[in-house]
């Protein structure tokens, strides 16, 4: 999942959703680095929805349809194609208009940054000038996402290329989010219902 759906997928708590929203950049054992209690279970569950769709049948099934030398970064693209196919049905799966939202989010980001580990509260404002939330809402900006991740890792990649495959697979792919969303959104509400005795 990329940056709105984990935002959609996130408790309405303000930190908890900061967490989500964040957790991509937040790396390694949480304990130590000084995390409030809601920010820690906000990147905890980002963690888990990762790891929910990164086994889902569907997303399994979805990145065979990538040939090498993308199905090595299948699980990038899907997770930015997934945010793309949110955009598009957002009215399915959220109440608040997406404009609403996605201000609110950034609200909160800025809000509470102070609480961010440092590197990644210096991003922050950037993340927000740069509508990182939105970027998704096109296949232009799909491939812009995916230009700048194929910067940021350190070993060469197709990635730069990959909005043209998603766009050649764009039914399935669509097809694949649309059945799996909704259990996504099922996982991710059971996550917050505390255990029972």
């Amino acid at each position: 999942m990329n940056h709105l759906a984990h935002a959609r997928l996130s408790s309405a708590d303000p930190l908890h959703r900061v967490g989500n929203v964040t957790g991509d950049f937040i790396k390694g054992p949480l304990a130590p680095q000084g995390l409030s209690t809601k920010l820690r279970e906000g990147v905890q569950h980002h963690r888990l929805i990762d790891r929910y769709t990164d086994d889902h049948a569907v997303t399994r099934e979805l990145r065979e349809l990538f040939a090498p030398p993308f199905r090595r970064y299948a699980n990038i693209l899907l997770d930015v194609a997934f945010d793309y196919f949110l955009i598009q049905h957002w009215q399915r799966f959220a109440a608040l208009p997406r404009a609403a939202f996605v201000a609110s989010v950034y609200d909160l980001l800025i809000a509470h940054r102070h609480e961010l580990p440092a590197p990644l509260a210096e991003v922050t404002p950037r993340l927000v000038a740069h509508d990182w939330l939105s970027r998704c809402d096109s296949l232009k900006g799909v491939e812009s996402t995916l230009r700048g991740l194929s910067r940021r890792l350190q070993r060469s990649n197709p990635l730069a290329d990959g909005a043209t495959e998603i766009d050649r697979h764009a039914a399935q792919i669509e097809a694949g989010f649309l059945a799996f969303f909704p259990e996504a959104l099922a996982f991710s509400d059971a996550l917050a219902v505390p255990p029972q005795d």
